[in-house]
């Protein structure tokens, strides 16, 4: 419902063409702004290379796209994305130990609820598409979703942890600002790569390495933040990162026209060219909502909850094969199923992972600066290997060929909890920190 969504936005963005920036025609030469070795390189030249690469990488993306749209895509997937979702999902742990004192069942409950807007993002694209709100197609959800996120961070670092539940319904509305922002940004540069499709993959490359970079910031300072103070300290930090995107935004930096008065108002036309799949997006909106409401209301009783998940997981796997095309319901349904049968327990194994030795006698009693910052820097580096090696070796796979390769090795991956929860390196003199 996500690709649904941006090709409908897409679709939508045609309509008009961006007023006030430079637009590269499609026949335009983009080679001028990219590096290569003079023909006769000296070591200088190879030393230099990363530099001068980056140098023209820089060049090539802001005169394709604008340095104002750069600049808000920086505040958007280094900020919003990177950092905020980052340092909320990593204070999680820490922030229901130390500040809410529950357990770990309702400290994943708490995150099912919270993570709730991702399942949002294909009805926030149909309802951008098909209303512009305030005359703007996504500069107003943007901003609106920005103003109550921030206010949610707010809640977060200055009212006192009561209940679960009230920090679930604040971290929900943190999750719908990041929700929000990336949809309708992904919606417009692909848009615009669309329109410029000589850009090839700049964007993307140039959003994913921002993401990653906040990813890295966030980790550096939730660890040792969470350690040594309240965890409720590290929304604080988190708040001017909410609302850094509103200026640019409002200033349209997003280059999001505004519609005319007269073409206000709701795209029946829209609809109307897509009803079976603007319907699906709304019914799993509708569905992962009442999913929220269920967990809120019966937040110990586990069993409603896996009945209401299973219900929803047969209706929306139904209405898949019925109302999209099959090659995609297919896909989606793999998709769904692989998430599905990678079960999480995330919450026990946190718990247990950071618990000290009056509560796990003999366990690892990682501390958050392990935890959270440590691990998060050596996940990045292998992270970014593994993007390496893919391109390296596994580009020209056949997706089959490439599915079943990796779910072997996050198989393999997963074995390694069993082996320290079974105390086995301890067995053969690896430490928990090494192994892990």
């Amino acid at each position: 419902s996500k690709i649904i969504s941006k090709l409908s936005t897409i679709n939508a963005g045609q309509q008009h063409k961006s007023r006030g920036y430079d637009v590269v025609d499609d026949f335009e030469d983009d080679s001028i702004c990219e590096y290569r070795f003079p023909d006769s390189p000296k070591v200088c030249d190879y030393t230099l290379h990363p530099f001068r690469s980056c140098r023209a990488f820089g060049k090539r993306l802001i005169r394709n796209f604008g340095w104002k749209f750069c600049i808000l895509m920086g505040f958007m997937y280094f900020g919003v994305k990177g950092l905020l979702l980052s340092a909320t999902s990593l204070a999680r742990l820490s922030y229901c130990k130390k500040s809410l004192h529950i357990d770990g069942t309702a400290c994943q409950t708490m995150g099912a609820i919270a993570s709730t807007p991702w399942a949002l993002k294909g009805a926030m694209g149909v309802l951008s598409d098909v209303y512009p709100c305030f005359g703007f197609h996504k500069a107003s959800y943007v901003i609106l979703a920005s103003v109550l996120g921030t206010l949610a961070f707010a809640g977060l670092a200055a009212l006192p942890a009561s209940t679960a539940m009230a920090s679930a319904a604040l971290l929900f509305l943190a999750n719908l600002e990041i929700a929000i922002a990336d949809i309708l940004c992904q919606g417009k540069y692909a848009e615009l790569m669309q329109e410029r499709p000589h850009t090839g993959s700049t964007m993307v490359s140039y959003v994913w390495g921002l993401f990653q970079l906040g990813s890295l910031t966030a980790s550096l300072f939730v660890g040792p933040l969470a350690d040594a103070f309240d965890p409720q300290i590290i929304f604080w930090v988190c708040v001017p990162v909410a609302a850094s995107i509103i200026i640019p935004v409002a200033l349209g930096f997003l280059q999001d026209e505004r519609v005319p008065a007269d073409r206000r108002g709701v795209n029946w036309a829209l609809m109307r060219r897509h009803p079976y799949m603007i319907a699906y997006c709304l019914i799993m909106a509708a569905a992962a909502m009442g999913n929220a409401a269920v967990d809120t209301i019966f937040f110990d009783s586990h069993g409603i909850q896996l009945g209401y998940a299973l219900s929803c997981t047969v209706l929306l796997s139904v209405l898949a094969f019925l109302w999209l095309p099959k090659q995609l319901a297919r896909c989606n349904f793999y998709m769904f199923i692989s998430n599905v049968l990678y079960v999480s327990i995330g919450g026990a194994q946190d718990f247990w992972f950071t618990a000290d030795s009056t509560c796990v006698p003999g366990g690892p009693a990682f501390d958050y600066t392990y935890y959270n910052t440590y691990t998060s820097i050596v996940g990045a580096c292998t992270g970014w290997l593994g993007i390496v090696l893919f391109q390296a070796t596994m580009s020209g796979w056949s997706f089959r060929r490439l599915f079943w390769v990796t779910t072997l090795l996050q198989v393999v991956a997963s074995a390694f909890d069993m082996l320290i929860i079974n105390r086995w390196n301890i067995s053969v003199g690896i430490s928990d920190k090494v192994f892990y």
